[in-house]
């Protein structure tokens, strides 16, 4: 995704005071946030190497959400934030 966006949300997403519930794997991780990114009818599977979008990817305009869930599914459940990216 664009760098400005990216930071853009980053830096709106850490005012929202988010607490780790509990720590979370790599893999729960990466199923956890395709159920969300379902929620918001963009497609997606998990699996133990990631996260994959169908059809023709993500839409553009879809790409801030995807960044904003995938920060915030990190904060809430203790995710480094190299592995939310």
């Amino acid at each position: 995704m664009n760098e400005p966006i990216q930071a853009e949300v980053a830096r709106k997403l850490s005012e929202i005071p988010v607490r780790a519930s509990r720590e979370m794997t790599p893999t729960e991780y990466q199923f956890r946030v395709s159920e969300v990114l379902r929620l918001f009818d963009i497609d997606a599977v998990a699996d133990e190497t990631g996260v994959y979008y169908g059809g023709e990817g993500v839409e553009l305009e879809d790409q801030p959400s995807l960044w904003a869930i995938r920060l915030l599914v990190g904060k809430r459940f203790g995710i480094p934030e190299e592995l939310t990216i």
